[in-house]
């Protein structure tokens, strides 16, 4: 298959065209993991909050357990202290239970009523827990709509930038390969304008710089590519100047 081209002037200003279009194409596709990023917010901060929510949960569960395990054990040690109690033989050593059975059922009351306030608090939580994972499956359900008509859009996208690079690859194929590796070292370098015609009064149609007479005469009657000497662009003839004989390539400055 063949393309049909002009001189090779206008043939590297298309070529650069054809790349900012790719180029424009490529940053739209990146901005659809954006979007995704944005539709998928809301379930992930409800996915954190319910993280964090059982997080709670499995800790207060923990110390409930710890507390009630300290609890038994300090029922034990009050029966074994009721069951001395009624083998003590003097009122010092009844004194001595008693004080010991006071302090040890102070501190059963304390644990079993922490007990009974963890025991509240992970019913709340857990209630809780319940309304965040509904409301997280919800998101997600919304979510997933909204995340195929993206990809949707993003794989249309990916077409119009593949049928692009297609066109791309077909015209570059009627350039002069010497060109080409110019125009494409400049291009890969990082630069938004790579090939610019030079204006009707002689100026780099980048930065607008002048251009020396002579190269202005050059450009214009053998279609030169020169090397704007401020900006470092290809300076072609201008769009409607054929030159009057295929040009060499140079980057004369």
């Amino acid at each position: 298959m063949t393309v049909e081209t002009g001189p090779v002037s206008s043939q590297l200003l298309e070529l650069q065209i054809i790349d900012q279009q790719i180029r424009a194409i490529q940053d739209r596709v990146e901005s659809f993991q954006g979007q995704l990023e944005a539709v998928e917010e809301p379930a992930m901060q409800l996915a954190e909050e319910v993280a964090a929510t059982e997080t709670r949960v499995r800790d207060l569960k923990l110390e409930e357990r710890r507390l009630r395990l300290a609890a038994e054990d300090k029922r034990l040690r009050v029966q074994r202290l009721e069951e001395r109690l009624n083998l003590v033989k003097t009122v010092r050593e009844e004194a001595a239970v008693q004080a010991e059975l006071g302090l040890l059922r102070r501190a059963l009351d304390q644990e079993e009523h922490e007990v009974i306030s963890l025991l509240d608090q992970i019913g709340r939580l857990e209630e809780r827990l319940d309304d965040q994972r509904a409301g997280m499956e919800e998101a997600r359900s919304a979510v997933v709509p909204k995340k195929e008509e993206i990809r949707a859009k993003q794989e249309a996208i990916r077409t119009e930038a593949a049928e692009l690079e297609l066109r791309r690859g077909l015209f570059a194929e009627g350039i002069d390969r010497r060109y080409l590796a110019v125009y494409e070292g400049l291009a890969k370098g990082g630069r938004k304008v790579a090939v610019a015609a030079m204006t009707d009064d002689g100026a780099c149609g980048a930065c607008f710089s002048l251009i020396p007479l002579q190269l202005q005469n050059e450009i214009r009657s053998t279609g030169r590519l020169v090397s704007c000497e401020a900006c470092g662009v290809i300076v072609t003839a201008p769009p409607d100047v054929v030159p009057d004989e295929l040009p060499e390539p140079a980057n004369k400055t």
